[in-house]
């Protein structure tokens, strides 16, 4: 069985710590064909030293792109799709490690589901020294599998489920069950409308992932671990309050696709949540002018107690200073 050649982009920012790790696991995948491109988003540590080094080693299976810093993973991520000779391109990030036979795993499901025009994986979470937090990250996300189409057994592969449709928009609504690391997709549905959203400093991945679920895109399910996320302290999710405005925008991006009063209420509260999280932030770290602003925009958009009690304590913490 001919499996389809795969392209694996990896942007890179201050990685030289985990990037050895990440790319080994990656090069040494059992797919027959296989491109590594790393896209350096203007470190500043020894990133582009050691990206040098590796090309030097693995000459024409490896390539890396150096680009001025962006401020966040879209940039380098539509770079490297640009750059992407692959049939289909793995999306990875610099600090994770991939599982052994993953990419021909996901290539066979393209083969074997033409329909298909991206796959994912469960995945599993460690901590910075490798020990494992969680087996499969999945568990925590059963609603999604409600809506999993089987389709059909090949019994040298996990089990493989499909999704599509307002379904998949729904779900992926309600929560991003999607590992970026997870995520294999044919080459040109990552340029759909754009590519990666550059102007989302966080969220990009889940917002591409919404486009092409509500554009009729069938998603694949491989439920088998893929990768080891790596939880590090400085990572996207350890930015707590400070990623709730782009999260926020993604999801208000959906808003005028739904049709369903149930999930356009979630959506709501939602968003709204979102918005006083992180006018509280602002508070917490006496930004004041901002949170107040912050509050009247969540109140604006849907007033509660919550809102108006925030408001009544930033008013009052701006005034005594606190």
């Amino acid at each position: 069985m001919q499996l389809p050649s795969i392209s694996v982009v990896i942007p890179a920012w201050n990685a030289a710590a985990t990037l050895p790790a990440t790319l080994e696991s990656v090069l040494s995948q059992d797919h027959p064909d296989v491109e590594v491109i790393v896209v350096d988003d203007g470190s500043t540590d020894g990133t582009p030293e050691l990206l040098a080094r590796w090309a030097a080693r693995h000459d024409g299976r490896f390539r890396y792109e150096r680009i001025p810093n962006s401020g966040g993973p879209a940039r380098p991520r539509n770079v490297g799709v640009g750059l992407a000779r692959g049939e289909l391109v793995a999306m990875f990030d610099s600090d994770d490690i991939m599982e052994e036979g993953k990419l021909s795993a996901q290539a066979a499901v393209f083969t074997a589901h033409p329909r298909a025009g991206l796959c994912f994986t469960d995945f599993m979470v460690v901590d910075e020294d490798g020990d494992v937090l969680k087996e499969c990250m999945l568990d925590d996300y059963q609603a999604f599998r409600e809506h999993l189409q089987p389709a059909g057994s090949n019994p040298e592969l996990p089990p493989v489920a499909l999704f599509t449709g307002p379904p998949l928009h729904h779900a992926l609504i309600h929560a991003n069950f999607i590992g970026t690391s997870s995520v294999v997709a044919r080459r040109e549905l990552l340029t759909f409308e754009g590519g990666f959203d550059e102007q989302l400093g966080n969220g990009d991945d889940i917002d591409m992932w919404l486009k092409l679920a509500r554009s009729g895109v069938v998603f694949a399910f491989l439920d088998a671990i893929g990768h080891r996320y790596r939880k590090t302290a400085g990572g996207v999710t350890a930015r707590g309050w400070r990623r709730l405005p782009a999260v926020a925008e993604v999801r208000e991006r959906q808003r005028g696709y739904i049709n369903d009063p149930d999930v356009l209420q979630y959506l709501d509260t939602f968003i709204l949540g979102c918005k006083l999280g992180e006018a509280w932030g602002l508070r917490r770290e006496k930004r004041y002018d901002e949170s107040l602003q912050t509050y009247k925009d969540a109140q604006a958009f849907h007033p509660t107690w919550t809102g108006f009690k925030g408001l009544w304590l930033t008013r009052v913490a701006k005034l005594l200073r606190l």
